[in-house]
């Protein structure tokens, strides 16, 4: 009889080995505005701009039927660009990358597109959020972008979340694309060591996406964080939302390649927690400062259960997935290569 083999159980990410392995040749380029680093097959680039001017935050209402939030920084970017065939000490022209390559992106522009619009948007997407002053803020214009002092215009515009809660995980383009896996998970130990040669942050940057006070009443804050270190990258993109008085959401998007593998882990993962219940964690309750602070919040809402505060269809951010994108290799392409020369029409 043939014996069954083990049921597969979640295992962390290839954790690099460090005692055999030659560190990667990298170089790094920064301008006021870019910041690139070329490590292995990989070239990592940071976009930081000044917020989107009056004309292009037209042209981007328009295109996306949505009001931007307060400040919209719809030229910043990171982007990540995988070449099977190319190292940090060979070159590779932009062609070779796109026919062979992997990209990864992140920027506001594509963010702010998965923000709900449209009349019924509450019972047809979910996470409506709705307090004292909701109707006036939906109402806000291209023409209050900038501040909340301006005048509410008479006409409404249609109908959108004034949270911008968006769940954007990334864009990826190229042969390869994420799918689910629950064998996979962070090599959370890895992540969470500090030494300081193995560890050593070569490249790092922090991206602000978006940022909206909501009139005062709470903030919306979308950015991207990413550390390069010698055997691997890994990535944070975080939706942070408080809502005062009503609640807080955070949605995460997690994302971890060690250098040498064929793969790359992502972790999505939403929570949504009471105001209140958050609140009473404080250990002045007169400072509420700590409130604003997300990483501060996250770890006490990763304390507390997931309490929506609202009525209606539950904010679809919530929950938690993991996947993993397999990176193509430079001789998988050559063996397409080769059998396509030796088909015959």
């Amino acid at each position: 009889m043939t014996s069954l083999p083990p049921p597969q159980t979640p295992a962390p990410a290839s954790f690099p080995s460090t005692s055999n392995t030659p560190e990667l040749q990298h170089s790094i380029n920064k301008t006021p505005n870019e910041h690139t680093i070329k490590i292995g097959q990989w070239e990592i680039e940071t976009v930081k701009k000044p917020i989107l001017n009056g004309k292009e935050i037209d042209v981007a209402e328009k295109s996306l039927n949505l009001p931007l939030p307060e400040m919209t920084f719809g030229n910043n970017s990171l982007s990540l660009s995988y070449s099977p065939s190319s190292s940090s000490s060979s070159s590779s022209t932009s062609n070779d990358k796109d026919e062979n390559g992997v990209q990864l992106r992140f920027d506001s522009m594509e963010a702010l597109s998965g923000v709900a619009t449209g009349e019924g948007w509450e019972e047809r997407v979910g996470g409506g959020v709705k307090v004292s002053m909701a109707e006036k803020w939906s109402s806000k214009s291209s023409s209050n972008s900038f501040s909340g002092d301006s005048p509410i215009p008479t006409k409404p515009v249609k109908p959108h979340d004034w949270t911008f809660s968006t769940c954007y995980p990334g864009s990826v383009s190229g042969p390869s694309s994420f799918k689910p896996s629950p064998t996979h998970s962070l090599p959370l130990p890895l992540l969470a060591r500090q030494d300081p040669i193995l560890d050593r942050i070569l490249f790092y940057d922090d991206v602000p996406l978006f940022e909206d006070e909501l009139h005062d009443n709470g903030e919306s804050i979308l950015n991207v964080r990413i550390r390069v270190m010698p055997h691997s990258f890994f990535i944070l993109l975080r939706l942070f939302l408080r809502v005062d008085n009503v609640l807080f959401r955070i949605h995460d998007v997690r994302v971890y390649h060690a250098f040498g593998s064929d793969e790359i882990v992502r972790e999505v993962s939403g929570m949504e927690v009471g105001y209140d219940q958050v609140k009473r964690h404080l250990e002045k309750p007169s400072d509420l400062s700590p409130l604003t602070d997300p990483n501060w919040v996250y770890q006490k809402m990763l304390s507390l259960p997931s309490a929506p505060s609202q009525n209606g269809k539950p904010w679809p951010g919530l929950g938690k997935r993991v996947e993993m994108l397999r990176l193509p290799r430079s001789d998988e392409l050559g063996g397409i290569k080769d059998g396509l020369e030796s088909v015959k029409i």
